[in-house]
């Protein structure tokens, strides 16, 4: 982005966005790990909901300066050739953060439901809780919503863990998108964050490599 201060920025995911004249405004951190981080999901409070459809998943929602989801669209255009690593921070309400980085990251299109790909070595003071165990591996999973169901378990897993979109098995040991308290957040990365109510704030970024 030729950009060294972290701040919002406009980024034009695919030719047809830059050939129709649209970006898509994002939060660039350049401080983090090495700075040129895209953060693609951001949550630092309850006021944005994240219990959400289908579509609104798919183009994104919330507000770029506090909370929001940059939409699956856009994450799918910006790792779709396996070249993006993957930053996800969690503080905590001790004002502790936490953090994991993941070599490769990508998710598929919407004609495979953004199916989760992730491989690599997985480093820093979280567990891997997203490739952990068998009926709680979210690796190679399709996204799920309340209104389109694509979990493994034999019930909808947002409506049991929290009903905000993610990538379910049946169901999670890492759920970034739960609702905060009073409402459902179990399991948001276990077992280090048991509970919702254990968070001040999460975030998800992307980099190339």
């Amino acid at each position: 982005m030729g950009r060294r201060t972290s701040g919002v920025y406009s980024i034009y995911p695919n030719w047809d966005l830059l050939h129709n004249k649209k970006s898509v405004q994002v939060y660039c951190d350049m401080d983090t790990a090495g700075g040129g981080w895209t953060v693609i999901q951001n949550r630092v409070d309850g006021k944005v909901n994240f219990s959400r459809r289908w579509q609104d998943y798919k183009f994104g929602f919330g507000d770029v300066l506090t909370s929001y989801w940059i939409g699956n669209d856009v994450i799918h255009e910006l790792t779709k050739n396996n070249s993006s690593s993957l930053y996800v921070s969690i503080t905590g309400k001790d004002g502790t953060t936490r953090y994991i980085q993941y070599d490769t990251f990508s998710i598929s299109g919407e004609d495979d439901d953004y199916r989760l790909y992730i491989a690599g070595n997985a480093l820093g003071t979280l567990d891997d809780r997203m490739r952990y165990g068998t009926t709680d591996n979210i690796n190679g999973m399709k996204f799920s919503t309340y209104d389109k169901d694509n979990d493994l378990d034999s019930s909808n897993c947002t409506d049991m863990m929290g009903v905000g979109g993610w990538w379910f098995n049946a169901c999670n040991d890492a759920y970034l998108n739960g609702q905060y308290p009073p409402g459902k957040w179990e399991q948001p990365w276990f077992r280090t964050f048991n509970k919702g109510s254990q968070i001040s704030s999460t975030r998800m970024m992307i980099k190339r490599k």
